[in-house]
């Protein structure tokens, strides 16, 4: 009798704290990303050490230094402002943005700023709470790869984003990386997300 009792307690606290877990499973999942992710987040943690200031604080540091057009310099402190608040899917959503549009000095940093910012993008995707960030994130994302030429995970977060919130800007992207890089070899068979003639 104590067995069963035992055993129903078990299988009560593991759908318990189980199922609240499936319930946070995100639609848009790359595993390279997920790897990617880890990482960043490591890396940005090492680089920014312990933050001295309040996150709001240096998010207001990283502003100024936008208004000065100094976008390494802001990148550097949004890492901060990051670290210090890990779970903040607006601070990383910004951190990709923002390392989007740094200009960089040759093709390999290009490659570089270009796989951190959607690194980055893919973390704020995975942390929003809300509808509206999980549409702008996958946005940013799809727009990253596609720069990146990663064509069906673009097509993919653009597909989702735009389940979240469907505007003509993004409609016009979806359909135009649709029409250009649509299909994929499956099998030696056409996968065609292209429109017919």
């Amino acid at each position: 009798m104590i067995a069963f009792v035992r055993a129903g307690l078990v299988a009560a606290l593991a759908v318990f704290f189980v199922l609240p877990a499936f319930a946070q499973e995100k639609s848009f999942q790359r595993s390279e990303l997920a790897d990617a992710a880890i990482k960043l987040e490591e890396q940005i943690k090492t680089d920014a050490g312990t933050p001295k200031q309040p996150a709001a604080q240096l998010r207001r540091d990283a502003e100024a230094a936008f208004q000065k057009n100094d976008f390494r310099g802001g990148m550097v402190i949004l890492g901060q402002a990051v670290a210090a608040a890990p779970d903040d899917a607006s601070g990383w959503l910004r951190l990709a943005r923002t390392v989007s549009r740094i200009r960089p000095r040759d093709d390999k940093e290009q490659a570089f700023f270009l796989e951190r910012a959607s690194v980055a993008a893919y973390i704020a995707y995975q942390r929003t709470k809300t509808k509206a960030e999980e549409g702008e994130s996958l946005a940013v994302l799809g727009q990253l790869l596609a720069e990146r030429k990663q064509y069906r995970g673009a097509l993919d977060a653009l597909r989702l984003a735009l389940d979240q919130r469907e505007t003509a800007e993004l409609r016009g992207q979806y359909e135009h990386l649709r029409a250009e890089y649509g299909f994929r070899m499956l099998n030696y068979t056409v996968d065609s997300d292209a429109i017919s003639p």
